[in-house]
């Protein structure tokens, strides 16, 4: 049969404190969380990519059915459905812009929290990462701006020069620029958005 060990006095003196993680010193918590926002806004940055292209389409059609089949007195009757479609897309895009909103509103308050500086994700800290991504929730504003302009307009719009500059107005982001985000989601792991 064994023997149960018994405690010396050495043994019961071996203790260890456990250090309690502070707010300051969360920095796995507060990666976590901005590692969802980011990829959070690179899926809506996709999906505003995405809802663009689809206005873009229906920005080339009204042009082409207003230029072939317009006359002065005359609207063809395919102008509201696309117009319609149009107004979807834009709504689309302002949902986008809410979703960004609210990413920035958060990444800005935790840029307050860490007063610190010290890089949250690899090499960027928590306020370059909230700097950034306001950059990108005002380019977007202002974007979501001309888009709205830009609908209200087009079907009304019966210069053919100006009707193609709304067209590629749609097609392209003016105020957007896409590598204003790139190196954030680079050192992120996620790939561009095109």
């Amino acid at each position: 049969m064994s023997v149960t060990p018994t405690k010396t006095k050495n043994d019961l003196i071996n203790f260890i404190p456990k250090e309690i993680i502070t707010p300051n010193k969360d920095s796995p918590g507060i990666s976590k969380t901005v590692y969802s926002h980011i990829t959070n806004l690179h899926n809506l940055l996709s999906d505003w990519a995405t809802i663009r292209e689809k206005g873009f389409k229906i920005c080339k059609s009204i042009s082409a059915l207003k230029l072939y089949e317009y006359k002065d007195d005359y609207y063809p009757h395919q102008t509201k459905p696309l117009t319609d479609s149009l107004l979807e897309a834009l709504d689309s895009l302002e949902n986008v812009m809410e979703g960004v909103g609210i990413i920035n509103n958060q990444m800005q308050a935790l840029a307050q929290l860490q007063y610190t500086h010290e890089p949250v994700i690899n090499t960027w800290s928590a306020s370059e990462i909230a700097e950034n991504i306001l950059n990108i929730y005002n380019s977007l504003h202002k974007e979501l701006n001309l888009k709205k302009i830009i609908t209200e307009n087009i079907a009304h719009c019966r210069d053919e020069n100006l009707i193609e500059v709304y067209v590629s107005s749609w097609e392209f982001d003016t105020y957007l620029s896409m590598e204003l985000s790139a190196y954030l989601f680079a050192d992120v792991g996620l790939a561009g958005i095109t």
